[in-house]
């Protein structure tokens, strides 16, 4: 495959639908679903205006420490500045993204879907949970843990195992009386060796960055973008042998949702934001996964997960 087919986004033409929202704009999509959603308008441009204070929210994340986030709040939207890629601007009332111009379309879409999609799904009244999230006979599994507990590893052996991929990283939760899951983009962020050792098959590799391979799912696997019935979450630990799964402990569900959801350092934000993950906590069962980081153990965690928590 030549570089420039490798670049050639997928889902050209209706294929634009990504949690919940029906991105719409001059930008080519690589990870987006087919199907219907709330409008998302989707600009590249300079992005002009600069902020005047201290961000509200900066980070580095834990396998890129040369990059740096910062995010700014205005009166009716948000700057958020990538070192690696420039300023974005987020209007979530509206909603709208303004992207920078970038080279790396693939990469840059990924942005899109992580703090710039968060703040427009929370301001929609929807949860922002970091997880990864699974599609099995119709019912998705949440995959909840922190950076470094294989929940990306453990999503890809699901797909391998031929279950759909709903998110990998961050996933959309709608909460309710019948809570379910808003796919995301239909793609992976692996380690080199995950990639190598899993053998996929069915997906491409759209970039690549030091220790990391960018894959998108075909469109023959990925589906589209509407709700799925949100059946078990699953949180994952991390044991020295063997495979454990058992009910979450009910007074620690709340907690550790709480510690994996998206939430901005305001009163009303926090607000707004415990009241959905408490609502999701009394809904939907919850499970504690022990369990070695191994390749070797992955169809059996595979396995253990889909008999249980999907028993009828």
């Amino acid at each position: 495959v030549s570089a420039a087919d490798a670049a050639r986004p997928e889902t050209a033409g209706p294929a634009r639908v990504c949690f919940g929202f029906d991105a719409r704009g001059p930008v080519d999509l690589f990870y987006a679903r087919f199907g219907t959603g709330d409008p998302l308008e989707v600009n590249v441009g300079l992005v002009q205006e600069r902020p005047t204070g201290p961000p509200l929210m900066e980070w580095t994340p834990g396998d890129h420490r040369d990059r740096h986030t910062r995010l700014f709040a205005r009166d009716d939207h948000y700057l958020m500045w990538q070192s690696d890629l420039g300023w974005f601007r987020i209007d979530p009332g509206v909603p709208r993204v303004t992207l920078p111009p970038s080279s790396e379309a693939a990469r840059r879409e990924l942005r899109l879907w992580g703090v710039p999609a968060a703040l427009c799904m929370t301001a929609r009244g929807d949860l922002a949970l970091h997880a990864a999230a699974v599609e099995v006979g119709g019912r998705a599994l949440l995959l909840a843990a922190p950076g470094r507990h294989g929940k990306t590893t453990l999503a890809a052996a699901f797909l391998r195992a031929g279950h759909r991929l709903l998110s990998e990283d961050m996933t959309c939760c709608r909460p309710g009386p019948a809570p379910s899951v808003l796919p995301g983009p239909a793609a992976l962020r692996i380690r080199d060796d995950v990639y190598a050792g899993l053998r996929f098959s069915g997906v491409r590799v759209t970039a690549r960055e030091p220790g990391r391979v960018h894959v998108a799912v075909g469109p023959a696997l990925r589906g589209s973008g509407d709700p799925v019935p949100l059946a078990a979450i699953v949180f994952l630990r991390k044991a020295e042998q063997g495979v454990a799964l058992h009910p979450a402990d009910r007074a620690t569900v709340l907690r550790d949702l709480w510690g994996l959801h998206f939430t901005l350092p305001t009163d009303g934000h926090r607000a707004a934001a415990f009241h959905g993950v408490a609502a999701l906590a009394e809904a939907v069962p919850a499970w504690d996964l022990h369990r070695r980081l191994r390749f070797d153990d992955l169809d059996e965690v595979v396995r253990c997960v889909v008999e249980t928590c999907l028993a009828p």
